[in-house]
This record gives structure tokens, C-alpha cells and sequence, in this order.
């Protein structure tokens, strides 16, 4: 229990906590709210999974299919593939509230914000549940059109051998990445700002394809575990202990730069860098510490300029020479 505590806790006879020992980089804020909410994420992901439960039910009762599916015709294939996407795509659709609500709390975590976890979590449910439906619904739709195309032009490809399927199916693919990198930025931004759906998707796509390598690091980063599960398929249960709510909090310490940099250090009275020790403030402080400096030195230096004209006055040798 010792460990634990200190863990998360730190130990107790450390100083008390002053602004000179906040974190000083993007870094430094990561790790050490990372530490402080790790147990908290566990919670938050128990509270999240409970709505992906269907999608995963209806993929573990179509998961022995789906995986027989290539020995069987292509009729029967685009049947069975079509019925398990229609269903899947609809489980994903309700979890979009939640996703919102998730976001909005590992959000407030990444930048040294206060939570509530459960009365939050439900506040940001309800505020954010018709634009977070909405999104989820549109991602439901774009995941039913992208896994037939695929499995379309695959289908065409293997029987026609036509370059034409296969430059379709390309293009296919970049628009998927496209859009999952575009989802790194709309949530958080959904949740941060209040902008109507074309407004965060434009938005999105331009910093997607702004700041690509970034947004394609944290896109592997995030898809990850599901890379692995591709090859090793007990990965999965990293979804069901902290996948969720982990990869929310990396995402959220990632576009809290981005939005910094781009959106509130533009738009008057947002705070910029929150959780970090600001060097402006560092700068005021030195210039306060140093007009106090020069302020005593001066209150000094007329209290011996008074105590000297004091001393003139009262000097009995002074009214001697004048005579």
C-alpha cells in the first residue's frame, strides 16, 4: 500500500507546493498528471466501456464467421460482412454522448484542471449529447460506407485485375485515414468550443493535413493496440482496462497544444499553457521582486539622508563656527 500511495499520492514530508515546482513543459505536464489521475482513468474507462459493450458483444458473436468468411462464396460474404458492419456502425452510434463526456474529462485532467469524476462525466453527457450523437452517427455512416467500398473494390480488384479498382481503393484508404486523424482534433474541439459540426470538421481537416506527421504519430499511437490485436488478438484487452480513457488523455495532452497554439492564444482571455508555470508570469515576478529590491534600498537611503540632517541640526559645533 506504501508504494501505491506514494505513487500517486507522493510522500508526505515533501514541501508545500508552490508555483516554482509547477511543470515547466508539455512534458513534464503529461507525466505528472498522468501520475495524479492514473486511477482515476481506470474509472473513467469502467464508466466508458459500458456503452461499447453491444458493439463488442455483436463482435464476438459474428467473430468465428467473419473469420471463416473467405472460404465461402461472394455472395454469401458480402451478406454476412453487410449485416455485422449495418449492426456494428449502430452500436457505435450510441456511444457518441459518452465519448463526448470522456473527452471533456480527460481533457480538464491533461491541463491540471479540477474533476468531479461521476457528476462531470453525466454534466458533459448531457451538454454535449446532441453534438457528440451527431458525430458518432457520422462516423457510424462513414464506417459502413468505407468497409463495403473496401470490401467491394477488393472483391473487384481479385476478380478483374483493373487498375482502375485498385487506384480506387487507394484513394479509399487515404480518405479513412484522413477522417480517423481528422477525429483526433473534432472531439476535443467539440467539447472545448462552441462551433456548429462544419465548422469542427473544417477545422479538423486543416490541422489533420497542418500538422501531418504529428497527427499521424498520435494516430498510430492511438491505434496501436488494435495493430496489435491484428496479430495477437488477446491485445483487445487493453480496451477493457485503460485502453479508452488512456488514449483520450494522450489525445487531450496533444490537441491542448495544438488548440493553444492555434486558437486561444488568438481568441481574447483564453488562458494559454494551463497547468504550466507561465514564463510571463516568471518575468513579473522578477521585475516585482526587483522594484521591491530597489524600492527598499532607496527607503534606506533616505533614512540615513534624514538621520544625517538630523544629526546637522542637533550638532553643537555647528552653531560655534558661526559665531
Amino acid at each position: 500500500m506504501g508504494l501505491f500511495s506514494n505513487m500517486i499520492m507522493g510522500k508526505g514530508n515533501r514541501p508545500d507546493y508552490t508555483p516554482d515546482m509547477m511543470p515547466k513543459n508539455r512534458w513534464e505536464l503529461f507525466f505528472e498528471m498522468l501520475r495524479l489521475n492514473f486511477l482515476n482513468l481506470l474509472k473513467l474507462n469502467l464508466m466508458y466501456f459500458v456503452f461499447w459493450i453491444p458493439f463488442w458483444i455483436w463482435t464476438w458473436l459474428n467473430l468465428e464467421m467473419l473469420l471463416q468468411n473467405e472460404s465461402m462464396d461472394a455472395s454469401m460474404q458480402i451478406s454476412i460482412f453487410s449485416a455485422y458492419v449495418i449492426v456494428a456502425c449502430l452500436c457505435v452510434a450510441i456511444t457518441g454522448p459518452a465519448k463526448a463526456a470522456m473527452k471533456t474529462i480527460t481533457r480538464n485532467y491533461a491541463r491540471d484542471e479540477h474533476v468531479w469524476l461521476w457528476s462531470d462525466f453525466w454534466s458533459a453527457f448531457k451538454t454535449n449529447w446532441k453534438q457528440g450523437l451527431a458525430m458518432s452517427v457520422i462516423t457510424g455512416v462513414f464506417m459502413f460506407l468505407f468497409f463495403n467500398g473496401m470490401f467491394f473494390y477488393s472483391n473487384m480488384v481479385g476478380s478483374t485485375g483493373s487498375t482502375m479498382y485498385l487506384f480506387l481503393q487507394v484513394l479509399l484508404v487515404m480518405m479513412g485515414v484522413i477522417f480517423l486523424l481528422m477525429n483526433l482534433y473534432a472531439w476535443p474541439m467539440m467539447v472545448t468550443y462552441d462551433l456548429k459540426l462544419s465548422q469542427i470538421y473544417r477545422n479538423s481537416l486543416v490541422l489533420a493535413l497542418g500538422r501531418l506527421p504529428l497527427s499521424v504519430a498520435f494516430g498510430l499511437l492511438t491505434a496501436l493496440p488494435l495493430i496489435v490485436a491484428r496479430f495477437w488478438m488477446p491485445a483487445l484487452i487493453w480496451y477493457f482496462i485503460i485502453g479508452y480513457a488512456l488514449a483520450s488523455f494522450v489525445n487531450c495532452s496533444y490537441t491542448n497544444s495544438a488548440f493553444d497554439k492555434y486558437f486561444n492564444s488568438r481568441i481574447e482571455g483564453a488562458q494559454v499553457g494551463q497547468g504550466m508555470r507561465k514564463a510571463e508570469e516568471d518575468e513579473f515576478d522578477d521585475d516585482e521582486e526587483e522594484a521591491e529590491r530597489k524600492a527598499s534600498w532607496a527607503s534606506r537611503v533616505t533614512g540615513r539622508s534624514r538621520k544625517m540632517e538630523g544629526y546637522d541640526d542637533l550638532d553643537p559645533d555647528r552653531d560655534e563656527d558661526k559665531k
